[in-house]
Formats: C-alpha cells, sequence, structure tokens
C-alpha cells in the first residue's frame, strides 16, 4: 500500500532528527497500528455528532410547531378583539332594521345581512337564547318572570344577542328567564 502523505512527513522528520544527532537511521514506525483506534474513535465522535443533530432536529421541529400554535393564537386573539368592537354596531343595526319601513329599511337590512355574513365567514356564531334552557355559561340573565304558560328555566326573551367564536364565547347572550317558583339555574 503506498505511503500516505502524514507518513512520508513522519518519516523524513524522524530521519532528520536521527541524522542531527548522529544515529543511524532509525526503523520505520508502522502508522498501522494507531488506525484502528483512531477508526474507533472517529466512528464514536461521529455517532456522538449524528446523534446530537437528531437532537437539534427535534428541537427545531418542536420549536416551529410551538412558532405556528403562537401565531395562530395572535391570530385568534386579534379576531376576537375585532369582533368584539363590532358586536355593538351589529346590534344597532339590527335595532335600525326593526324600526325602518320601505326602501331606506330595505337598504339598511342588506347591509346589516352582508355584515352578518362576513363576520359568520370569520367564524362568528350566534348564541341560541330563546325558549332554550337557561346556561349561565352563554347566557346572562338580566331577569326573571313568571308565566305559566312556560317551563321553568327557560329563556322567554332575548334582550342582547350573544356570540361565540368557535368554542370562545364573546359575549353572552342577556335574557328573561322563566321562573314559576321552581329551581331554576338562573
Amino acid at each position: 500500500m503506498p505511503e500516505s502523505p502524514a507518513e512520508t512527513r513522519v518519516r523524513e522528520a524522524a530521519r532528520a532528527k536521527s541524522s542531527d544527532r548522529g544515529l543511524e537511521e532509525a526503523p520505520a514506525v508502522s502508522m498501522d497500528e494507531d488506525l484502528p483506534a483512531e477508526l474507533e474513535a472517529s466512528r464514536k465522535q461521529v455517532d456522538e455528532l449524528l446523534t446530537k443533530l437528531k437532537y437539534l432536529q427535534a428541537e427545531f421541529e418542536n420549536y416551529r410547531k410551538r412558532a405556528d400554535r403562537d401565531a395562530e393564537a395572535y391570530v385568534r386573539l386579534a379576531h376576537e378583539a375585532l369582533l368584539v368592537r363590532i358586536l355593538p354596531i351589529l346590534d344597532e343595526l339590527d335595532a335600525g332594521v326593526d324600526r325602518m319601513e320601505g326602501t331606506a329599511g330595505e337598504g339598511v337590512r342588506m347591509v346589516r345581512d352582508k355584515l352578518a355574513e362576513v363576520l359568520g365567514e370569520a367564524g362568528l356564531q350566534m348564541i341560541p337564547a330563546l325558549g332554550v334552557p337557561f346556561d349561565p355559561y352563554i347566557h346572562d340573565c338580566v331577569e326573571q318572570v313568571t308565566d305559566a304558560s312556560a317551563e321553568d328555566g327557560v329563556v322567554k326573551e332575548v334582550v342582547l344577542k350573544g356570540y361565540r367564536l368557535a368554542d370562545r364565547v364573546l359575549r353572552p347572550a342577556r335574557v328573561i328567564v322563566v321562573n314559576n317558583g321552581g329551581a331554576t339555574n338562573a
């Protein structure tokens, strides 16, 4: 097997030292004896580096997923904040549509319906209230009334519509609940 440049340099350095001292030429040092140990050490180092690389890849993937979740959360919070500010406008349009008649009422109704459609596409949903059992997680009871023709604990009237975005309540529905003297949740 031909000699590597490193082996050649080592042999020449050994000759130079021996000739400087007036010694005979030293026998050639066999590099083959150290190669298996160096090879094993290099393999261990490669294995360690591969393990570190795999950990770094996993950490980076976890970071990327966490960053994606955080970005989605920021967008969702921004949507919520905007929708909460738009809800009073929607309420005013509802009140205006109820009071207006004729072609002017139709125009306002069309604007209100278009706004409701766009908000619905953004994920806004009206909370069902009228005629359903009172639920303190999505309804806010502002008054209790007696009504012999209705069940206890049922919403009789909606004072202000409630809305949710996905599974989060943006504004609970303000309602009037029937209480005929029985046990209610209100």
